[in-house]
């Protein structure tokens, strides 16, 4: 999803919020994501946006890890599909409009 995301977030310029990419979840990268997210002193509220449905994916995962890794954060909430028994929508036109509302509402968040 990062590069749907990236996609959107050129078409709105200076007005997109940060996104920062996780390519490593173990061993969980504290001090790597720590060191980044210090670029954003002024930042109100992370998301974690994903393309699985909430039960399937990192989510669980990094949600746990992320929860009082530094007193100063934001608490880390979700974007992305709600909780399913199958990951994928079943229909083209259908994966394509959920995609794009997880893109919108992940981009208008900030």
């Amino acid at each position: 999803i990062y590069y749907d995301l990236l996609a959107h977030a050129v078409e709105l310029g200076h007005e997109s919020p940060a996104i920062i990419r996780m390519e490593q979840l173990f061993p969980f990268p504290t001090a790597e994501l720590l060191s980044v997210l210090e670029r954003y002193p002024n930042a109100t509220e992370l998301v974690w946006v994903q393309e699985e449905p909430r039960n399937m994916g990192p989510w669980r995962f990094v949600h746990e890890r992320m929860a009082g890794i530094h007193p100063s954060l934001p608490e880390l909430s979700y974007i992305g599909r709600p909780e399913r028994a199958s990951p994928a929508e079943g229909y083209p036109a259908l994966h394509h409009a959920e995609q794009q509302r997880i893109v919108t509402q992940a981009l208008r968040k900030h």
